[in-house]
């Protein structure tokens, strides 16, 4: 059975290993190898322990373990922030490890996420990925449309992403 749970500061560290690691794999060949490499364990732990402790009270982090207690996914939400018309809500990100994809992690992972934004009384719900993303399908699978479109840069690398969208948030449950 697939457990979804809060994240927890003492969380941090697994959530970087599951977050560069899935980076990684999924980024390589769409992103320059400096920019990827640069993307390292120490500095998301540190990242994600001061996101952690500085939430506000729509925003939360999930993360899916495996049978065996190990963490192999994690979901990010709360307000939009950016504007996109009609949309409040934001899972900022969702990353599964490679290895764990398909199996269920990223869909309730998503619901559960979805159900905290409508909870919270947010109406729309967006997500921005990567142009390229080769997970982009599985958004599509969950009913969302493409709504907005950026380009922004980071480090010196300009980085093409599209927001999928859902007017009405998905929820379960």
């Amino acid at each position: 059975m697939l457990t979804i749970r809060t994240a927890e500061a003492e969380d941090a560290a697994r959530i970087a290993n599951v977050h560069v690691k899935t980076w990684h794999a999924t980024y390589s060949g769409l992103l320059p190898k400096s920019y990827i490499d640069s993307f390292t364990e120490d500095r998301r732990a540190i990242a994600w322990v001061r996101i952690m402790n500085h939430m506000g009270k729509s925003e939360g982090v999930l993360v899916s373990e495996n049978l065996n207690g190990e963490i192999v996914g994690f979901v990010s939400y709360g307000p939009l922030r950016s504007v996109i018309p009609g949309h409040e809500g934001e899972i900022s990100s969702l990353y599964i490890l490679p290895g764990f994809q398909r199996e269920g992690h990223g869909r309730r992972l998503f619901l559960a996420a979805s159900n905290r934004l409508h909870q919270a009384g947010l109406e729309g719900l967006a997500i921005w990925v990567l142009r390229d993303n080769p997970a982009d399908m599985f958004y599509k699978r969950m009913g969302g449309t493409v709504v907005s479109s950026r380009t922004s840069a980071e480090a010196d690398v300009e980085l093409d992403e599209i927001a999928y969208g859902w007017e009405k948030i998905p929820s379960y449950g």
